[in-house]
């Protein structure tokens, strides 16, 4: 009898031992993000009041935990105190990986180009994000998976962040 060969017993080894997903199977999909608690969270980061116009985010979820989060032509009104209401128009996307198990996720962003803009008075004005501080930007915290509805609470630094992550998602 010959011994068994390293590729054998690799091979083996991985039949006995398969690789276990880097999220729970719920997750892989398609998901729409709740245009309304997208402009909560524009609300608390302009420090105003914000309506849902127009467009949509997306985030599609691979087995491998692998994520992209598209703005695609996302309008929310925006009121802040001393200006005029403006439109701010998202657009771009977010790119990085999910570990996501027993209602806990971990998100890393390693792509990010989410930009935006609004006109104020005449003016075209840029609204920087960066994946530190942004919708999309990665960061720890809670889910659930139920059905059609994906639900994330974000966290930094031990406290609720509802600027990290959209919290309502829905199966598309």
């Amino acid at each position: 009898m010959k011994p068994v060969t390293p590729a054998i017993a690799l091979l083996i080894a991985t039949i006995a031992n398969p690789a276990s997903a880097a999220v729970e199977n719920c997750m892989v999909d398609t998901w729409i993000a709740d245009m309304s608690d997208i402009a909560d969270m524009m609300a608390l980061q302009m420090q105003g009041a914000a309506t849902p116009v127009g467009g949509e985010v997306s985030m599609q979820i691979a087995d491998d935990g692998s994520f992209t989060l598209l703005a695609d032509d996302m309008i929310i009104n925006v009121q802040v105190p001393n200006v005029p209401p403006m439109d701010v128009k998202v657009v771009g996307y977010s790119a990085g990986q999910f570990d996501a198990a027993d209602n806990v996720f971990l998100a890393s962003v390693n792509d990010y180009s989410l930009v935006g803009s609004a006109d104020v008075l005449g003016q075209t004005m840029e609204i920087p994000f960066s994946s530190d501080t942004g919708m999309g930007g990665g960061g720890t915290g809670w889910f659930e998976c139920a059905g059609d509805t994906l639900r994330f609470e974000a966290t930094v630094g031990g406290l609720t962040d509802e600027n990290r992550m959209p919290r309502l998602w829905r199966r598309r």
